[in-house]
């Protein structure tokens, strides 16, 4: 304890302690500030890049799964992992699916839409969701 009681005083006797304890405490915010700003412009390119590649995705999967006899009007949304980590020569992993389908009341419809997402994604049964929508 009398260690840190005589380093206490010998900082309290430095002239202007304040002053420099705020200057540096200044230049590390702005530190953080601008090492996150360079960071997060790279990340905002790449969630662009995948946005519109999950977007195409789900697409076509609406279309695919609307044709499957008594699916009715159909919206499909994909999540995937790792987003942040992309660059324009890989996809993310599609780690799980909700599809809305208004004819998903009939348990056979369900099973097709299941079958078809696991096909096409490659996603396990647990992590494909089929639900009734309206319409």
């Amino acid at each position: 304890m009398s260690k840190f009681s005589s380093l206490w005083k010998k900082l309290k006797s430095i002239k202007n302690i304040e002053i420099i304890l705020a200057v540096l405490l200044g230049l590390v915010v702005l530190l953080v500030y601008f090492s996150s700003m360079g960071s997060n412009k790279g990340v905002a390119n790449n969630i662009t890049y995948s946005n519109s590649y999950v977007q195409e995705i789900e697409q076509k999967l609406e279309n695919l799964i609307s044709s499957i006899e008594g699916a009715g009007q159909v919206d499909v949304m994909i999540m995937c992992e790792g987003e942040d980590e992309i660059n324009k020569t890989e996809y993310p992993k599609v780690v799980s699916a909700v599809v809305v389908s208004s004819g998903a009341d009939s348990t056979k419809v369900k099973l097709d839409i299941i079958r078809a997402v696991e096909a096409l994604l490659g996603l396990k049964t647990a992590n494909i969701e089929v639900l009734k929508g309206s319409g």
